[in-house]
């Protein structure tokens, strides 16, 4: 013990380096490791927290009745794995229609518009009363937004709902109109037509919802039910998710027989998906944290290894006398191991609680509220990390047991393929796991719970750039010493000589080392923000992206929205998804203004082949010849039978003008520029129709695209429901579409073809390929001006496609406040998407791995700058004997160290640079584990990497400057002790 302390205090300056850096080392990891905990278990709530109504709950459907409702209710009584479950429920009519529905409301090829009549439990607390009161007494209803406006009521209007098996009208008084409270409650699957006021692709219009007792006595008949099973899901960690997700699945299969459901029963339920989206999503989350962890690991070990080598140069003498006293390795080597563990356990016993105090106090730039605790994985972090830094000062000490005859004699027999076998070996693994990111598709966990070729690689580059460093940087720094010699300056040329004939690389090294994985962390950190924001752009394709609830805009839609302060420009849309060829994923299809599209859609070049405003003034050049717009004037509409007359303009506007029978023409005063037709309803029967006060010559298209003419007197005939169009000008559509979409259809750039939409077919010409399509997945997608096809589309089918989506630009203010839209914010989509725990966790850590690369270098450079100035104590006696002044002396040192920083930064930030362009776009996925849309792009973030390198710079030149002043004043102390030691 007593050589043991001897030891420690004639070499306390590195031992003490050693214990600063394997404390900062400890500090660091601890804290990821306890960060990186903490950031998972966020991530997981708040994922659950924004995961979709369906994937959070269970919908049984099935045949009513009371006992089966029990049933039911009772399968959940106990919760599912834990968690308690809160189930509702609702009951359906069927086979009611709407008597005399409004003009809006979508009817079947019969004329019929069917009614959705539903019960449903405990409405009031899930939407709120925009009028009148819910429900309460028999023959009332309240309705939603969506459908009171499809069906043409208001509060205080009777509705009347016809049954369709007995003829009966049953009249309902609209007692209140309401909106749902929250789009995102898993409550409205029970009624799935509340946003749109119909189901999707029918003519069933709904909900229609009355009180349970009036349903029992007028609604009964043929009736069904539907059962909503919600378990809490509040604080659930990952493995609470998975296994309420495997209880819902184990209910579901025995729940039908159970409940005397049957084959009538229909269970879905998105819980499993959601347990499986989060486990993916986890493990990019840990293996995404892992990175920064290894790369202070890999600096840290790196600096104890310096101070190691330098320990072992200091007490070079003093092995070798006891060496030459019987000594064996083995007691040299217990001897630095037992030193070892002394100097690292503090680190190990005090920096894991000052870690998690820190993170649970101190407010890290992007950082989350999370909740670190000092658990069992923040233990063993530190554990492994102290173990690993007594290896770091224990093997060096081995290695020096030897004899120097034995020393030298074993490094001359080394050929130089051997002594570069690791080198091969991590550059062999380096280039290996670029190869795989390469063709990587979905993150493996390997039973790690991370995917180690993510966690790994851009270590992996880093420590390949170390190799290099290490083989390369000492020959580089002599060739520059060589060059600079040629300077007057006396300290520079004492310096650059000094440094190129130094006999390790270690500080050069360790600085190359923090710069490289600064530079990483902050190329990382760049190229998933810019990622996060680009996927936004391509998701939204605009400043704001307004999707109708209800399928199609209602009237004035478009004065609303222009309306509103900071709208710049509005272009309206419309899409559907089409299958272009058998077998294939369908494509998507967007409409849009071409001409207001060039100043709306926003979307990253490559996207485009350029701006995007450059390829939609492209569509919109290629407009073919159009009819000449004509207005709409007061006028006259005779019928031989009941009928109605809408007014259709180019713009997508409607007017309706009114209704005629035989005898009854229909005079009207509505006028309007830009009138492409009327839409003309008739009875059952065959009707006559004409208008008289219009310019053109006009023909009836039926549904089918059978065009009549007219006839001398202007009159047209037609049997049902038909479109009154001007003569088709039948010039193509100018699209333009993905390769996928391109290749499926089979057509060629720039030649006529024709597309299928629906029943409808319209000719195209391809005017431009597009890698994607701004808006969209990604994905195969065509886009067509809007203009040129919604005039193909009536004039050749009679059909009206109407606005589904708006595109804007600006700032629009209380644009959520509108009704009946979904409002997709490209700039709110990117800000939560970075806020994301799953995310910015990963981002916030590689901060810290760029902040600890710093300090841990510093201790490191420190370290090396004492040493030095004490190694050189001899040879800056002689120096000074010789007429060397002090202050050329300092000079001198701090010119070396400058020079080895110097060289060693820009060794590092070249590395750094090389690994990040190489593979930060390879590492980022999205939560869902697979590669964003579209692909990233390198974003170094050069103002905190430039930070970064100067400031490591300053520190090295800062203590190489204190060592070299300390070294300056023992200078006379120094030459007195000359020879002393001979």
């Amino acid at each position: 013990m007593a050589l043991l302390i001897r030891r420690a205090a004639a070499a306390k300056g590195l031992l003490a380096a050693g214990a600063a850096v394997m404390f900062i080392a400890v500090l660091l990891l601890a804290g990821l490791t306890a960060y990186a905990g903490a950031a998972g278990e966020a991530g997981v709530r708040a994922a659950v927290a924004a995961s979709g109504p369906g994937e959070r709950s269970v919908l049984i459907r099935g045949t009513g009745g009371a006992d089966r409702d029990r049933a039911v209710r009772d399968q959940y009584a106990g919760g599912l794995a834990g968690s308690p479950v809160t189930v509702q429920g609702a009951v359906y009519g069927s086979g009611w229609a709407v008597d005399r529905p409004g003009p809006d409301a979508t009817a079947d090829a019969n004329g019929v518009v069917y009614a959705s009549v539903v019960a449903l439990e405990d409405l009031p607390a899930h939407a709120t009363l925009v009028s009148g009161d819910w429900p309460a007494g028999p023959r009332t209803t309240a309705l939603a937004e969506p459908v009171a406006r499809l069906l043409g009521v208001t509060t205080g209007d009777t509705l009347r709902l016809a049954d369709r098996r007995t003829k009966r009208i049953v009249p309902l008084a609209v007692s209140g109109i309401w909106r749902p409270r929250d789009a995102a409650d898993p409550f409205w699957l029970l009624t799935p037509d509340v946003f749109a006021g119909r189901a999707p692709q029918s003519t069933t219009h709904g909900p229609i919802v009355v009180d349970r007792a009036a349903f029992d006595r007028d609604f009964a008949t043929g009736a069904s039910a539907g059962w909503l099973a919600r378990p809490d899901l509040a604080d659930a960690t990952l493995a609470r998710v998975g296994r309420t997700a495997e209880a819902a699945t184990a209910t579901a299969e025995t729940l039908p027989e159970r409940t005397g459901l049957g084959s009538s029963a229909t269970i879905t339920s998105g819980l499993p998906g959601l347990a499986a989206r989060l486990e993916r999503a986890d493990l990019v989350n840990r293996s995404a944290l892992v990175t920064p962890v290894l790369l202070l690991a890999v600096l840290g070990l790196y600096a104890l290894t310096l101070v190691a080598l330098l320990l072992g140069e200091a007490r070079r003498s003093e092995t070798a006398l006891l060496r030459a006293r019987g000594a064996a390795r083995s007691q040299l080597a217990r001897l630095a191991a037992t030193e070892a563990f002394v100097l690292m356990l503090p680190a190990g016993l005090l920096a894991p609680p000052l870690a998690v105090f820190l993170v649970r106090t101190v407010p890290v730039p992007g950082g989350l509220d999370v909740d670190a605790r000092l658990d069992g994985p923040v233990w063993l972090i530190a554990a492994l990390a102290v173990a690993g830094g007594v290896l770091a000062l224990t093997l060096p000490a081995l290695s020096r047991g030897r004899t120097y005859v034995a020393e030298t004699a074993t490094r001359a027999r080394l050929p130089i393929l051997r002594r570069a076998g690791v080198d091969l070996v991590v550059v062999a693994l380096a280039v290996l796991g670029w190869v795989q990111l390469r063709q990587y598709s979905s993150p493996v966990g390997a039973g790690f719970g991370i995917d180690p070729l993510l966690a790994a690689a851009p270590t992996l580059g880093v420590l390949t750039g170390a190799v290099l460093a290490i083989r390369l940087l000492p020959p580089i720094a002599r060739f520059a010493a060589a060059r600079l010699d040629r300077g007057v300056t006396r300290a520079r040329l004492l310096g650059t000589w000094q440094a190129g004939r130094r006999s390790h690389a270690g500080p050069m090294v360790m600085v190359a080392l923090a710069v490289a994985a600064a530079t990483v962390s902050w190329g990382l950190n760049g190229t998933t923000q810019a990622s996060l924001d680009d996927q936004a752009e391509q998701q939204v394709g605009a400043d704001f992206r307004l999707i109708e609830t209800g399928g199609t805009a209602p009237a004035g839609r478009l004065g609303e929205l222009t309306a509103l302060p900071g709208t710049g420009r509005v272009a309206a849309a419309w899409r559907e998804s089409m299958t272009l060829s058998a077998g294939t994923d369908p494509a998507e299809f967007l409409a849009i203004d071409a001409a207001a599209a060039a100043e709306v859609v926003l979307a990253r070049d490559d996207a485009t082949g350029g701006p995007p405003g450059r390829l939609f003034q492209q569509l919109a050049a290629a407009r073919g010849r159009e009819n000449p717009a004509t207005e709409l004037r007061p006028g006259r509409v005779v019928t031989d039978g009941p009928a109605r007359t809408t007014a259709v303009f180019t713009d997508g506007r409607r007017i309706d003008l009114g209704a005629s029978d035989r005898g009854k023409p229909l005079d009207f005063t509505a006028a309007g520029p830009g009138l492409a037709g009327f839409i003309v309803d008739p009875g059952p029967a065959g009707i006559t129709w004409r208008v008289t006060g219009q310019d053109g010559e006009w023909q009836a298209v039926g549904p089918t695209g059978t065009a009549t003419a007219a006839q001398g007197d202007g009159a047209l005939r037609s049997v049902g429901r038909f479109a009154v169009t001007r003569m088709p000008t039948r010039s193509p559509v100018p699209v333009a579409m993905t390769p996928a979409a391109l290749t499926e259809l089979r057509v060629e750039v720039g030649k006529a073809s024709f597309l299928k939409l629906g029943n409808a077919g319209v000719p195209i010409r391809v005017v431009a390929v597009v890698d994607r399509v701004p808006g969209t997945a990604g994905g195969a997608a065509i886009v067509a001006d809007r203009t040129t096809l919604d005039a193909r589309l009536f004039e050749g089918w009679g059909l009206v496609p109407g606005t589904g989506e708006w595109w804007l630009s600006g700032t629009p203010a209380g644009v959520h406040d509108l009704t009946g839209l979904r409002v997709l914010d490209r700039r709110a989509l990117a800000d939560a998407a970075s806020r994301d725990p799953f995310g910015a966790g990963a981002r916030v850590a590689l901060f810290l791995a760029a902040f600890g690369a710093v300090l841990l270098a510093a201790a490191g450079i420190a370290a090396d700058s004492r040493a030095t100035a004490r190694r050189r104590a001899g040879e800056l006696a002689v120096l000074h004997t010789l007429g060397a002044g002090p202050r050329l002396l300092a000079r001198s040192l701090v010119v070396e160290q400058a020079f080895l920083a110097g060289v060693g930064a820009l060794a590092g930030l070249a590395v750094g640079l090389l690994v990040a362009g190489a593979m930060a776009p390879l590492l980022v996925l999205t939560p869902t584990a697979v590669r964003p849309v579209p692909e990233p792009v390198v974003e170094v973030g050069w103002l905190p990497t430039v930070a970064s390198v100067v400031l490591l710079v300053g520190i090295a030149l800062t203590l190489s400057a204190a060592s070299a002043a300390s070294a300056a004043r023992r200078l006379p102390a120094a030459r007195l002790r000359l020879g002393a030691d001979r």
